[in-house]
């Protein structure tokens, strides 16, 4: 997997012991200066209306157009800092109509009025009584300003630096950017930018100019004003659902399931004495039935795709990797088999005690009578202390790293462990849509009818009890008639 252009990688971020983060490389050296400014969700909205000029007259009469402005009201409104139209609708009357006039000296009124349906005449009666253009009806409007949100939302499409180039200008008009004059690159990027055609190779350099001097305008002083613009055009615009579909595996696993329990069946046969016996062989065969279980109920019940399957995979992650500690520690910890068992067991203890003091419903699941037999199986319940620590006081992290399997943990773990936890990661993955509506700021809403899954976690539950299957005939000999095959 290559990384991803102008993205950190693992090794560039920085290791916060003391806060238990790993820090990007961005707010290490920032940290609280970091003060960050959306064009999309806080800025385009108050310079929509450039963008609706562009939009009608196409990018060279619009910027003669957009200009002549931009440039008229820097010098007949001094009281204007800024184009934005929160700032436009807070002048006083007179300068409004002034303001509003020297666009229309410039513009048909038709091109600002799919605005009105925003701007309603009630709050925004100057507005209204100069581009309310009644003979266009309100779908037509609406369509022209959503297709101009889905235009100039991406703050580095063309179009959108097209806007923040105006932005620049008026700066420029009214004197609150002054350029040195040995910034000559900057000079010439503003200079030739609005007579150079997008395809054009200077570009490259020119555009990224813009965006970063518009960027330092970035500030947004009147959030209530963009927060009622994305509220208003959000309620009267439909949500636009996409889904993913992920193909289900095509491999069918059941020849293997069985291959994998005829060999359970052996070993179970072949081994009785250590079966009576051994805490041992108890503690290897029976995880590794476990695990077998959970991939025939994910692969049976097809929940390969399903947020369940992902369950799975941590399950069955966990006891490969405990098994392969157990195995490396037990020359120097005879003990550690049954230690395991106990410490197991302990868990069921103390969700016994708790279940004693509290009584159960009926439906519950936990069952106290069937919990006490299996609390009581090895020894009497008051020999058993109960374990609040990991097992062997080190975490499944430490112990995959000590086994050699760093990778399983990295990679399938902690992502599978968020589903297993609920956390906002999987939440989002699982059960949240994709809303393809710009006017939406393509939210995201619940997948109430579950037309979307994830990517299917067979092949890879396979691969671990091949695992299991290669530690299984480590520690047990197997006919070559038994043996199992990718």
């Amino acid at each position: 997997m290559t990384s991803e252009k102008n993205v950190s990688s693992l090794s560039d971020h920085i290791l916060n012991r003391r806060q238990g983060r790993v820090v990007t490389p961005f707010n290490n050296t920032f940290g609280d200066q970091l003060e960050l400014s959306s064009w999309a969700k806080e800025r385009m909205p108050q310079y929509l209306w450039l963008g609706l000029i562009l939009m009608e007259y196409g990018r060279e009469e619009g910027f003669e157009k957009a200009g002549a402005i931009l440039k008229n009201i820097s010098t007949q409104v001094t009281t204007l800092s800024e184009p934005k139209l929160s700032q436009i609708f807070g002048l006083s009357h007179n300068e409004q109509v002034s303001v509003f006039q020297i666009i229309l000296d410039q513009i048909e009124p038709f091109v600002l009025s799919p605005l009105t349906i925003l701007y309603r005449a009630k709050d925004y009666p100057e507005f209204n009584e100069a581009f309310n253009v009644i003979e266009i009806h309100f779908e037509e409007r609406l369509k022209k300003i959503t297709k101009a949100v889905e235009i100039y939302s991406p703050h580095q499409s063309d179009e959108a630096t097209d806007i923040r180039f105006l932005i620049i200008g008026s700066q420029l008009f009214c004197g609150r950017l002054k350029i040195s004059k040995d910034l000559t690159d900057t000079i010439e990027a503003l200079s030739n930018y609005p007579h150079t055609s997008h395809d054009d190779e200077k570009m490259k350099m020119y555009r990224p100019t813009v965006r970063a001097m518009e960027g330092a305008f970035g500030d947004n002083e009147n959030s209530d004003f963009t927060s009622k613009f994305w509220e208003s055009i959000g309620l009267i615009t439909k949500c636009n659902i996409i889904s993913i579909m992920h193909k289900e595996s095509e491999r069918d696993y059941r020849r293997f399931i069985e291959q994998f329990r005829k060999v359970l069946e052996y070993v179970t046969n072949s081994y009785k004495k250590e079966s009576l016996l051994n805490d041992r062989f108890d503690v290897i065969v029976g995880s590794i039935t476990y695990a077998l279980k959970v991939f025939c109920e994910l692969h049976e019940n097809n929940l390969g795709n399903g947020i369940l399957g992902r369950h799975g995979v941590r399950t069955m992650i966990e006891i490969l990797i405990i098994l392969k500690y157990l195995l490396k520690r037990e020359n120097d910890h005879p003990k550690i088999w049954e230690e395991y068992k106990l410490y197991g067991i302990s868990k069921y203890k103390l969700v016994l005690l708790k279940a004693r003091e509290n009584e159960l419903e009926e439906s519950a699941h936990f069952v106290p009578p069937l919990a006490e037999m299996l609390v009581n199986e090895i020894k009497w319940e008051e020999f058993i202390d109960v374990d609040l620590k990991y097992f062997d006081k080190q975490g499944i992290r430490q112990k995959s790293e000590e086994v050699g399997e760093k990778y399983l943990y990295d990679l399938f773990y902690e992502y599978d462990s968020s589903f297993a936890h609920g956390l906002w990661g999987a939440i989002r993955e699982a059960s949240m849509l994709k809303c393809n509506n710009a006017s939406h700021q393509y939210h995201i809403v619940p997948d109430i009818f579950a037309v979307q899954n994830l990517p299917d976690v067979k092949a890879d539950c396979f691969n671990i009890m091949m695992r299991f299957f290669d530690l299984l005939k480590q520690n047990y000999a197997i006919p070559e008639t038994l043996m199992i095959s990718n």
